[in-house]
């Protein structure tokens, strides 16, 4: 059994954000008996939940149970990257080369229906500009010849299948002269660039206002701190147990939104999702200071990136430290400890900023807008699937039981769309008529890598995760050896 360490590095995106429902319950006991357990607080939890009311509007919308094993949000989505970036081409030779032309294409139009989507959410409720909810473009900026090539290579691969006028390709651009590269992305010796559309949000606050959305209705109870132990199967009077720290709850569904943790309720994902660990800073900046988010690529593996927040706030949202923590990949392959900080990153986060963005006017080494302990720099840890898609749908051989888990690092243009496809699926199960909402119906049916099929996980089981892991080690160790790596950290953390 695997729980979340209850001692996390802390969060810029947690710690810089006012919410009342910080360590929240609605209710002093958990109730005895809901229709549908959602464990599990973060983006997808949160979404279900929020999908479940709208769907229900005009019925009957059931009793729901959020649990949280820490607080509200604690976990992957309150320390992400807060970028909203959908991956409109970069991955599709290796997409068409698993699923053919059109089956990539169906995957890059879920995430890009992603824009779209949040934008009409969260304007519709009223929320946008408190989540500092931002459209705009973004850029995959070229520090090498070997990234231009594989960055310009996949944008011309899928040109070449879908047209230059593709609904999709015709969203990207090519920036080809580096000085005009440069001068886009602000990137100090960018050689070239591709520029798509994209977004960004404050995740934390996002996740809030979305549980609070559904709280207001009185439909939502919301439970904090309360990990869950077990989950039975479904009884005869058609009920499931939810054993909990603090007692257990009777539901007739339960939805599992644990991400990386899935394998802790559900043993038959212990091979299929696993953890990664990441690091992100937020760096004190002029306002309007970052023209776009982006990210810097120096290799497949060496990359940064960053967004910048709106006024009042104007933080830069920093990530990734390839540079540095490539130099031993054993710090963020298979790796859950958030409660560790990577081994020289302060001097590294710091340091980005006049080493590498053409006119910053800030300090340097820049400020942080927590000290590391309280927030500045931070650790989390994302779901790294075994073949890189989530698992979304009824869990094989479970009745009554869901999942949507294992995002692999990039849930924020999947999970508003997959909990959107998976919520009627429940609503079925639980016999209460619904009616789609306009919002759910931006999004195209959902890519048929997700669906987690008893064929898909028996063929999964069958992978070897430790040579696959060795494989990243190992892929790592060879980017640590080129002339664009960072310097060797003097302590390694592991």
């Amino acid at each position: 059994m695997v729980l979340p360490i209850d001692n996390p590095t802390k969060s810029f995106w947690i710690e810089g954000a006012e919410s009342p429902y910080r360590n929240h319950r609605s209710t002093p006991e958990l109730p005895s008996e809901v229709d549908v357990v959602i464990v599990g607080s973060g983006y997808t939890g949160a979404t279900m939940a929020y999908w479940i009311h709208k769907f229900t509007q005009n019925g009957q919308t059931p009793n729901m149970l959020v649990l949280e094993a820490r607080d509200i949000c604690g976990g992957a989505t309150g320390r992400n990257g807060g970028q909203l970036r959908p991956h409109f081409y970069s991955r599709y030779p290796t997409w068409s080369a698993r699923f053919g032309p059109d089956g990539a294409l169906k995957v890059i139009q879920h995430e890009a229906a992603h824009l779209t989507a949040f934008d009409k959410v969260l304007n519709e409720e009223g929320i946008a500009q408190k989540v500092c909810f931002k459209l705009g473009e973004t850029f995959d900026a070229a520090m090498s010849e070997e990234a231009w090539t594989r960055l310009r290579g996949a944008y011309e691969h899928m040109k070449k299948d879908h047209g230059e006028n593709g609904d999709i390709i015709k969203e990207c651009r090519l920036i080809e002269d580096p000085k005009e590269a440069e001068e886009f992305t602000q990137m100090k010796g960018c050689i070239g660039a591709v520029v798509h559309p994209s977004g960004q949000v404050w995740p934390y606050k996002f996740v809030h206002a979305m549980l609070e959305l559904v709280m207001n209705t009185g439909k939502l109870n919301v439970q904090s701190h309360t990990p869950v132990l077990s989950v039975s199967e479904r009884d005869n009077d058609g009920y499931i147990t939810v054993n909990t720290e603090r007692g257990h709850v009777r539901a007739k569904t339960v939805i599992h939104a644990t991400n990386r943790w899935a394998s802790h309720l559900l043993p038959e994902f212990k091979n299929l999702i696993f953890p990664g660990r990441g690091t992100i800073a937020a760096i004190k900046a002029p306002e309007g200071f970052v023209k776009h988010t982006g990210a810097q690529h120096w290799d497949s593996i060496i990359n940064n990136y960053h967004l910048q927040l709106p006024p009042p706030f104007n933080t830069i949202i920093l990530g990734g430290a390839k540079p540095l923590t490539v130099h031993d990949p054993k710090q963020y392959v298979n790796n859950d400890r958030e409660d560790l900080q990577f081994a020289g990153v302060p001097d590294f986060y710091q340091g980005w900023p006049q080493r590498d963005v053409v006119g910053w006017q800030g300090k340097d080494p820049a400020d942080l807008e927590k000290t590391v302990e309280e927030g500045g720099i931070w650790t989390g840890v994302y779901s790294a699937s075994i073949d890189s898609f989530p698992f979304v749908g009824p869990v094989p051989g479970k009745p009554g039981q869901f999942v949507a888990a294992g995002f692999a690092g990039h849930g924020m243009p999947r999970i508003l769309g997959s909990t959107a496809h998976l919520t009627p699926i429940v609503l079925s199960e639980l016999g209460i008529q619904y009616q789609t909402p306009t919002t759910a119906n931006i999004f195209p049916p959902l890519p048929e890598p997700f669906f987690a099929t008893p064929e898909r996980m028996e063929k999964l089981q069958t992978v070897n995760a430790l040579a696959k892991f060795q494989e990243e080690i190992d892929e790592g160790l060879l980017s640590s050896k080129k002339p664009f790596a960072g310097p060797v950290p003097q302590i390694v953390t592991t």
